[in-house]
């Protein structure tokens, strides 16, 4: 008796469970020659082997492909295009080319397949071969080619992303393809009329008088740009103002002069005309000046990071110091009248001074345990002050001398740190400002309640530092909201209807926008001035 163990039909199931993927690893037309060996024992333990006839197996063609994104969303100005670099790979087992087509389109959008001639990823100025195939490719071949996408012409409101799909499918089995989508969105463009460049970088905000952009750099000087005409973005002094510190505060301009502070504790008297230094007030030596000085009466009055106020006559004469209000004093004072003036101080405090002494008349606790940094506004048809503190709480106050009278007139929890200035718009009687989580705040005077629709956080917004601008063009009655953001963004938002806004984007040149930017006047010639602290200098049209 014979014990047999066969091994042909195991060969046979092994060779049918992988011949799919077998063939997808082996080129297609290849001859595998096959045997089947069989092995058996007869009852007196003798083994014996018997080979079968020679079989050739000739493998099959297997379709597939692999389509890979470098790039996968984009945003784009009104119709403007985007190339999105894109890889085809052969992943079949035999020559192949692939159809390429698009799917359903949003209304208004276009996509075209473009020759990657050079298959270095970016579309070159003679790469405009427009496909809808690969050329054939051998197994494991790849194919460079832009998906690119062309955005409608027509400017937009608000901003939603756009899944434009496309498809590739093999020639050879139209079961193979590959479902792939890129994404893009239309954001309308708010592009500068003119730029310059300070060197050193800008540490301080930007003044606009006399039809000068008056601004600072980190190195020590004092420069001037022409805002409008044929001169703009030139310089209209012969060489900058070297002021021997940086200038970390604001200019102020008052009555023909340019009280500049600087980080050495002094203030420059600057003559707006030409650039000449006309005298120094040495305030504090080595102690830096980071708020703007202030004119009321012929009174320069300067405060300091030792956390106090002086004051000077016309002469240069110090008349008074304040109390010492924390260790610092970045809040610039506002004095609308001729007798007090108020501040944020650095121990958290707003006060209200009397100019002839500085001594403080009252004082109210608005951030607990951080400096104020935003300074006062006051409305003096209704003396309201509106201030907020790092504690993300805004105040309106009253604004008078009178201590008896309450100080608070209502309260508004922002929910993040406020650093930069309030402003108010006197029109719609609306009070604006931005906080440090990408918000912008609208609270109505009256009453502190929210503006409807509000806060927004502008599409990528990053931290909101400086003082928002809010206008109407002249012969229009849509204000606009004009910030920067310290990632580099710089925007126009219409107050009304924030979807429509305009964008700059300046962060992949390194620009950073952290002070309050200034208005040169309303007509339709009028511009927006805002620097970066990289030492941009930028000019906006008004929408």
């Amino acid at each position: 008796m014979k014990t047999h163990c066969c091994m042909w039909l195991a060969a046979a199931i092994v060779c049918a469970l992988n011949i799919t993927a077998f063939a997808q690893l082996t080129p297609a037309g290849t001859q595998i020659p096959l045997q089947a060996l069989a092995t058996y024992i007869d009852s007196g333990g003798n083994s014996y082997n018997t080979v079968s006839n020679t079989v050739t197996l000739t493998v099959a063609q297997v379709a597939d492909v692999q389509v890979t994104l470098a790039v996968q969303e984009a945003t784009l100005n009104p119709g403007g295009s985007y190339n999105f670099p894109v890889t085809v790979k052969n992943t079949g087992n035999g020559d192949d080319y692939y159809q390429l087509n698009t799917g359903a389109l949003p209304a208004g959008w276009s996509v075209v397949f473009i020759e990657d001639t050079n298959g270095n990823g970016q579309r070159d100025a003679d790469e405009n071969n427009v496909i809808n195939r690969t050329p054939t490719l051998r197994m494991n071949d790849e194919y460079r080619l832009f998906v690119t996408v062309t955005a409608p012409p027509d400017p937009v409101t608000g901003s939603t992303v756009r899944e434009l799909p496309f498809r590739v499918t093999s020639n050879f089995d139209n079961q193979k393809y590959a479902l792939h989508s890129v994404a893009a969105d239309v954001v309308n463009p708010f592009s500068p009329l003119w730029t310059a460049s300070v060197p050193g970088g800008v540490s301080g905000d930007v003044t606009i008088t006399g039809g000068k952009a008056i601004i600072g750099s980190s190195t020590g000087e004092l420069y001037a740009y022409w805002v409008n005409g044929q001169n703009a973005g030139t310089t209209a002094w012969e060489t900058p103002v070297s002021l021997g510190a940086a200038m970390p505060g604001r200019v102020a301009a008052r009555a023909g002069v340019l009280y500049v502070p600087t980080a050495d504790g002094r203030v420059q008297l600057v003559d707006p005309n030409s650039g000449a230094v006309h005298g120094t007030r040495t305030v504090a030596s080595g102690v830096s000046i980071v708020a703007s000085p202030v004119v009321q009466n012929g009174i320069l009055f300067v405060p300091a990071q030792d956390g106090r106020i002086r004051s000077y006559d016309a002469n240069g004469m110090l008349l008074a110091v304040s109390s010492q209000w924390g260790s610092q004093f970045s809040s610039t004072p506002s004095a609308p009248g001729t007798t007090h003036l108020w501040a944020g101080t650095g121990d958290g405090f707003v006060v209200c001074f009397r100019s002839s002494d500085l001594q403080g008349v009252w004082s109210e606790m608005v951030s607990p345990g951080q400096p104020i940094t935003s300074s006062p506004w006051i409305d003096i048809r209704t003396n309201t002050l509106f201030i907020g503190g790092q504690n993300g709480l805004f105040y309106a106050m009253n604004a008078t001398p009178d201590p008896t009278v309450p100080h608070v007139r209502w309260m508004y929890d922002a929910g993040a740190p406020i650093v930069g200035s309030p402003f108010f718009d006197w029109v719609a009687q609306v009070v604006y400002f931005g906080t440090t989580d990408g918000k912008i705040h609208a609270v109505h005077a009256s009453d502190g309640t929210p503006k409807s629709g509000y806060p927004i956080q502008p599409r990528d917004a990053g931290r909101f530092l400086g003082m928002p601008i809010v206008v109407r063009k002249q012969g229009s009655n849509t204000p606009y909201i004009y910030i920067g953001s310290d990632n580099g963004k710089f925007y126009a938002i219409n107050a009304d209807n924030p979807q429509e806004f305009y964008l700059y984007d300046g962060s992949n040149n390194g620009e950073s926008f952290v002070r309050s930017p200034s208005i040169s006047g309303l007509s339709a010639e009028d511009v927006v001035v805002a620097a970066s602290a990289n030492g941009k200098v930028l000019a906006f049209p008004l929408k």
